[in-house]
C-alpha cells in the first residue's frame, strides 16, 4: 500500500488509449502520460524517459487488444502483452517502483456460469487471454509491490468501443443483431480510472474493478438504444451466428469483493452519454 499517496509520481503507459487518457486527466496527481511514441515497452532502451521522471508508480495501460487478430498475430500480441510486461516488471523491480497492470476477464474460461473472484482459477480460451494470464504470472513471480486490475467491456470517450459500434450500426441499419449468450460487466473508463488511483491506498494484490451489475451484449445494446434514443431494432442472436477467430468466454462476470462498489453500469452509460454529447 502506498503511504505518501499525494506525493507520488505516476507514470501512465498507454496514455492516449481509452483508459490511459482518463487516468492522466484526473486532477490532483503528478502524472506523466507516455504513449507509444514516448516509450516502447518491448524495447528497454526506451525506458530512459522513466529514469528522467523517477516514478514511484507505473501504470501499464498499453496492450495488444484485438482479440480476433491475436489468433494470427501471436508474436506481436505476445511481445506486447507478455514480453513488454516482463520488461516493465524487471525495471520496476530494479528501481523498487510500484507496478499496476491492467488485466482482463478473458483470463477465465467462462464455464462456471457464476461470477469470478480474484482467487478463482484462471483458464484462458483464446490467445489474447493467454498472454494476459502470462503477464499476471510474471508479475506475481517477480514483484511484491503490485496491483493487478482485472476489468471488462470498457467504454469511454477515447478510441473505439462497443457503444460507439452500436451507435454507428444504428445509424446505418434498421436492424442490428447482437449476441445474447455472453455475459460480462460493462465498465466506464472514467470510473475505472478513478478506481485505479484510489486502489493505490489499498494493500497490494489482485483486484476486480468494473461497474456494478452484469448483462449480455444484447442487454447492453438495448440499454444503449434507450439511453441514446436510437431508432433501430436490436435483435438477439447466438455466438454461433457470428463465428469469430477467437473463442469468447460465455460468462466472465467479475466480482468485486475488496473495494467499495462503483455505480451501476447503466448509470455510468448515462454519464458517458452526457460526456460525449
Amino acid at each position: 500500500m502506498v503511504e505518501a499517496f499525494a506525493e507520488m509520481n505516476i507514470a501512465v503507459i498507454g496514455s492516449k488509449g481509452m483508459l490511459g487518457t482518463d487516468i492522466v486527466s484526473i486532477q490532483g496527481y503528478t502524472t506523466l502520460g507516455l504513449d507509444k511514441d514516448s516509450i516502447d515497452i518491448t524495447d528497454q532502451d526506451t525506458f530512459s524517459v522513466l529514469d528522467e521522471f523517477k516514478p514511484s508508480v507505473v501504470i501499464n495501460c498499453a496492450a495488444y487488444t484485438n482479440v480476433d487478430a491475436a489468433e494470427k498475430e501471436r508474436l506481436l500480441c505476445s511481445s506486447i502483452n507478455s514480453k513488454g510486461v516482463e520488461n516493465l516488471v524487471q525495471y520496476c523491480k530494479k528501481k523498487d517502483i510500484i507496478f499496476v497492470q491492467l488485466s482482463t476477464d478473458y483470463i477465465f474460461d467462462g464455464e462456471m456460469h457464476e461470477y469470478f473472484e480474484g482467487y478463482d482459477e484462471i483458464n484462458p480460451i483464446n490467445y489474447y487471454g493467454k498472454t494476459k494470464a502470462e503477464a499476471e504470472k510474471i508479475i506475481i513471480d517477480n514483484l511484491s509491490k503490485y496491483y493487478i486490475v482485472r476489468t471488462a467491456w470498457l467504454f469511454g470517450k477515447q478510441g473505439n468501443n462497443f457503444v460507439k459500434t452500436i451507435l454507428k450500426l444504428c445509424n446505418e441499419k434498421e436492424e442490428v443483431r447482437v449476441v445474447n449468450d455472453q455475459y460480462g460487466c460493462p465498465t466506464y473508463t472514467k470510473d475505472l480510472a478513478e478506481g485505479i488511483l484510489k486502489l493505490l491506498q489499498q494493500p497490494y494484490g489482485i483486484y476486480h474493478i468494473t461497474n456494478e451489475g452484469s448483462c449480455t451484449w444484447y442487454d447492453f445494446a438495448l440499454e444503449i438504444k434507450r439511453v441514446f434514443k436510437c431508432d433501430c431494432s436490436i435483435v438477439p442472436c447466438t455466438s454461433g451466428d457470428f463465428p469469430r477467430e477467437a473463442k469468447r468466454p460465455k460468462y466472465s462476470v467479475l466480482k468485486n469483493t475488496k473495494l467499495t462498489p462503483m455505480r451501476n453500469w447503466k448509470d455510468a452509460l448515462e454519464a458517458y452519454r452526457d460526456e460525449i454529447q
